[in-house]
């Protein structure tokens, strides 16, 4: 090895030396605002995979009244809306809808109680859905729902929507137990305001207000009305 050589090597090992420090530093604040801030840890965790590839599991829960002749008015709605209908199997209380890119079995209680109300309930079989699809499709969603309450007088109204993410771990599962260790937890429920996760200010008052349900496996958003449901949704996709 020659005085080149050995005055190269030099260099590089001061260079070495020098930067150590602030390599090490660049890491230890990295790994601070990773553990610490959940707007940073969503922002790493969106830059190194797809996590807007989900799955949705969708239930509507409805109170209406017994005169209203329900099947008429929903199947005339999805017409209306798809300009096509499937009925796998069609019972007394008890349906398979097929329209566009949904399948929705519709249960109809005639023992709700004993006035004049009964209840239906409407189970969406899983949804699933990619970063590129999820803006249309809760759009898609919003437009039926909100043709339907037009269509039908109900009494009550609640919707629910879990979203679990299939390309990843629910991230927002792994921000809460990123300390402990996913070992560790067999069981998880945790309540937090939306508000927190993004990295912008929410101009929904609402919205921001809204507590997040997260479970191991998925989040699940409840509300009385579905545009609710997709703006959380989008909040939830997105943290824009």
């Amino acid at each position: 090895m020659d005085l080149h050589q050995i005055g190269l090597l030099g260099k590089v090992f001061k260079f070495m030396i020098f930067s150590l420090p602030w390599v090490l530093g660049l890491v230890g604040l990295h790994q601070y605002l990773y553990t610490k801030f959940p707007k940073y840890y969503f922002f790493i965790a969106k830059k190194f995979s797809k996590w807007r590839d989900t799955n949705w599991n969708i239930t509507c829960m409805y109170t209406v009244k017994k005169d209203v002749e329900f099947f008429k008015d929903f199947e005339g709605v999805i017409k209306e809306e798809f300009n096509e209908i499937n009925r796998p199997f069609n019972l007394k209380n008890k349906k398979l809808y097929g329209f566009g890119d949904f399948s929705v079995q519709v249960q109809y209680d005639l023992d709700f109680s004993q006035t004049d109300y009964v209840s239906v309930e409407l189970i969406f079989a899983n949804v699933n859905v990619t970063m590129d699809t999820a803006n249309y499709k809760l759009r898609v969603l919003r437009t039926f729902f909100n043709r339907l309450e037009r269509e039908i007088a109900f009494d009550k109204v609640t919707y629910n929507m879990n979203v679990k993410f299939t390309k990843m771990n629910n991230p927002f599962y792994g921000l809460m137990i990123q300390r402990l260790g996913e070992e560790h937890v067999n069981h998880f429920e945790c309540v937090f305001p939306l508000s927190v996760l993004t990295r912008r200010d929410m101009n929904d008052p609402e919205a921001a207000k809204y507590q997040l349900r997260v479970f191991k496996e998925y989040i699940s958003i409840n509300e009385k009305n579905f545009d609710k449901i997709e703006t959380i949704a989008k909040k939830v996709l997105l943290l824009g």
